[in-house]
């Protein structure tokens, strides 16, 4: 059941469900404040949650936004590598052998013609993270397949809007977020031993959540901080 709420002017999605404790999201790209609570939770409740954890939803907020700032692709503009923020040095150059991103020290230098517009530089942007992603991905596969005893038939990058990742239980096939290049890789960790639990349990049965707890003991906390989650205590 959803119900949408205003607690001191901030709106917030409220979505009760079977569920053991109060969960509070401050979602991107806008900010949203969402809540998932259980399902016998009275709106009173959720609004003490909600007033108790302001300051941290202004603060998230405002982290949130300044994240999702439209990029230039320019000079000085901030891009995180696996959780780290290195600063984007742009060269240009006419010769087209030698487009593309470098690591160098705390720097991303991108090299792109003088001419070169947004969307080509974040273009080569993300082909760098794209290489980056994939080599990350795959030695953690390599790692928790033979573990988790799964068979990956393919796995695949792609831009999702929604979603850090997805799972076809029957092809057993994998899709991941380019976006989780920017992540923390404790975070990437996560995403890869769901997707994987997927492939033992295809929907969020307590069967599902008892197998991350098994293979992953501290999944919640690497989700709160892939999502920006506050819960209750």
């Amino acid at each position: 059941m959803i119900k949408q709420m205003e607690i001191d002017g901030i709106p917030v999605t409220v979505i009760r469900k079977s569920i053991k404790s109060l969960n509070l999201y401050v979602k991107a790209p806008d900010g949203q404040v969402r809540v998932s609570a259980p399902v016998r939770t009275s709106d009173q409740t959720v609004c003490a949650f909600v007033r108790t954890h302001m300051n941290w939803i202004i603060k998230q907020q405002e982290l949130v936004r300044a994240r999702h700032i439209p990029r230039r692709y320019e000079n000085g503009e901030q891009i995180p590598v696996f959780g780290v923020p290195y600063l984007l040095v742009v060269h240009t150059s006419e010769t087209r052998r030698d487009y593309g991103v470098r690591q160098e020290g705390n720097n991303l230098m991108l090299t792109a013609s003088a001419q070169s517009t947004c969307e080509q530089r974040e273009k080569l942007l993300h082909r760098w993270q794209r290489a980056q992603l994939y080599e990350v991905v795959n030695n953690l596969l390599a790692h928790w397949a033979p573990r988790m005893h799964v068979q990956v038939r393919e796995w695949h990058i792609k831009r999702m809007k929604t979603r850090w990742g997805t799972c076809n239980y029957n092809a057993h096939r994998i899709w991941l977020n380019l976006a989780l290049a920017e992540q923390p890789l404790v975070c990437v960790e996560y995403v890869v031993v769901h997707e994987l639990c997927h492939l033992l349990e295809a929907s969020h049965s307590e069967r599902f959540w008892n197998l991350m707890t098994k293979f992953m003991p501290d999944w919640s906390q690497r989700r709160a901080r892939l999502n920006q989650k506050k819960k209750a205590k």
